[in-house]
């Protein structure tokens, strides 16, 4: 899916019809249909230079929508004071280099927010790229509990954030290991920080367990279909 061709430049006007497009996938992956952050995500990243190969992948994606259409996002009871995140990152997806990160994040057993982004940086390694990810969403997700605690008048856990990366949770929560970049340090140091006052918690957590995996990279077959039966809340308990 991240590949990009020299190929044909869609016209102005199929342009537009592009553009169109994708920011209503962008509502819909917002709204009811997290399995698609992904591949919209990408094309998101298309739509000022268009090609007819990335007209393409977009017809795939309304392809799958058309034959899944009665699938609904299903948010299922739980104890509201559980907030638990999923952090991942894939290490230069893009033609550029950069990364993609992705992060799902439930309250109980429903999901309430799922999104897929690309890196903003370049990063050396994957575990710079967990680390950027790790730290590009962990302020997020303590305004989102402190939010929640607001709403409800309750107190609430400190969130738990699951990581894949045994290296990032070496760094950030044992020390060690070298940052040769400033901003890679104050990264760490932020996570740690955090982590002492408790404002959240962090696990390892089996890349096959991985929530997030599915909106970092392509996932085909039956680990597809299990990453979109969690995110929709359709699997079976």
């Amino acid at each position: 899916m991240f590949i990009v061709e020299d190929g044909e430049k869609l016209s102005e006007t199929d342009r537009k019809k592009f553009h169109t497009l994708v920011a209503k996938l962008l509502f819909l992956s917002k709204r009811a249909r997290p399995e698609i952050s992904l591949a919209n995500g990408f094309l998101c990243t298309r739509v000022t230079k268009a090609t007819a190969q990335d007209r393409l992948k977009l017809l795939r994606v309304l392809g799958y929508l058309k034959r899944t259409k009665k699938r609904v996002l299903i948010l299922k009871i739980g104890k509201y004071q559980d907030l638990l995140a999923y952090v991942d990152a894939a290490f230069a997806m893009h033609p550029d280099a950069k990364s993609q990160t992705g992060i799902t994040v439930f309250l109980g057993r429903a999901l309430v927010f799922a999104a897929s982004r690309k890196q903003k940086c370049v990063t050396k390694s994957p575990t710079d790229s967990e680390l950027v990810a790790l730290s590009d969403n962990v302020q997020f997700i303590e305004l989102f509990a402190e939010f929640i605690a607001f709403v409800t008048n309750t107190e609430i856990k400190a969130p738990l954030i699951y990581e894949d990366c045994t290296a990032v949770i070496s760094l950030v929560m044992e020390g060690g290991g070298i940052a040769r970049t400033k901003h890679l340090r104050v990264r760490i140091e932020l996570c740690r920080q955090a982590l002492k006052e408790k404002k959240w918690r962090l696990e390892y957590i089996n890349t096959k367990n991985m929530i997030a995996d599915g909106l970092t990279k392509v996932l085909e077959g039956e680990a597809f279909a299990k990453f979109a039966d969690t995110v929709l809340g359709t699997s079976v308990d």
